[in-house]
């Protein structure tokens, strides 16, 4: 396949990637002008015929994450009109994933448009670790592709037990019913037991633990979710197993939104220690943590972009 890798940014991830393909990403730079419209700088290769992946890391750190769409959205459209033949979009985290439905509506959300306008900007697929949903799929107008972290979370237990955390009694525990299925399945990859937590949704961005459905006393918890946003379900479970009998709770959070005060919040929570990965940009909000340690997906993408594309 004649292809290139371009990208807005500049991160380890990015960094990675390139180093472990052995392929030369085209870094292009964005801005905007004094009355706050963006613009892309020009490529300085040829796309002609090309197949061209375009790897979007999207941040919750400075900027709008609707100034960040748009961005993305315009250089896929310089990139079409560069003469790509198809492009393929890696997004690690999906914006708008949350929003399959309008909030407290069944009308189809914000998604389903993100997809249409995809669709407009001449993508051709979107590649992203663990939806929230997997419906989303189903309403997405461009095929959209899920890379599952259930192995990933697999092999990072087995690496770092009794390591990074305690290697006896451990339980996975999900901090909602949504999610239970997929922390489940890394349970039982693993040979560890399962509980989950059901909650009550006060508002959009808060939630309530109300009741554990598992065994968790004398045990060392490994809480699991796709996202950390406020962290209000993860610190509300994580007091639930406590007050159950725990021994210590540890948090896995694949996308780390980490919005307002949240990285404090965690810090003060009763969380032994908290892991991340990098499928969002944090810039510096972890500088001061106490709890918060990251680790990359980078390997997870090379691995499978060797195996589907090369």
């Amino acid at each position: 396949m004649d292809f290139e890798i371009v990208s807005l940014n500049n991160s380890d991830f990015i960094n990675y990637i390139e180093n472990n393909l052995n392929k030369k990403i085209i870094r292009v730079k964005s801005g905007k002008f004094a009355d706050s419209e963006t613009y892309i700088e020009p490529l300085d290769v040829s796309l002609k015929n090309k197949n061209v992946f375009v790897i979007q890391q999207f941040s919750f750190d400075n900027k709008s994450i609707n100034d960040q769409i748009a961005e993305f959205l315009f250089f896929t459209d310089l990139i079409k009109k560069s003469g790509a033949k198809k492009i393929y979009a890696h997004l690690p985290y999906l914006p708008y994933s949350r929003q399959a439905k309008y909030f407290g509506s069944d009308i189809l959300g914000p998604v389903n448009l993100l997809g249409k306008i995809f669709k407009a900007a001449s993508i051709n697929f979107v590649f992203s670790f663990e939806l929230h949903e997997g419906a989303i799929k189903n309403i997405f107008e461009v095929p959209l592709v899920e890379i599952s972290l259930i192995q990933f979370g697999v092999d990072f237990f087995n690496k770092n037990k009794g390591k990074l955390f305690a290697d006896k009694d451990i339980c996975f525990v999900s901090p909602d019913e949504g999610r239970a299925n997929f922390i489940e399945k890394i349970a039982k990859m693993a040979g560890r037991d399962f509980a989950y937590v059901k909650k009550e949704r006060k508002d959009k961005d808060k939630a309530v633990a109300k009741q554990l459905v598992g065994e968790v006393k004398n045990k060392n918890v490994i809480i699991i979710d796709d996202i950390i946003d406020t962290g209000n379900t993860a610190i509300g479970a994580c007091d639930l197993l406590l007050d159950n009998g725990a021994k210590s709770v540890t948090g896995f959070f694949a996308h780390a939104v980490l919005s307002k005060d949240s990285v404090k919040k965690m810090d003060e929570s009763g969380f032994e220690d908290i892991f991340i990965t990098d499928a969002v940009l944090i810039g510096d909000k972890l500088k001061e943590s106490k709890k918060i340690k990251q680790t990359s997906l980078a390997y997870v993408f090379v691995d499978y972009f060797k195996d589907k594309f090369l």
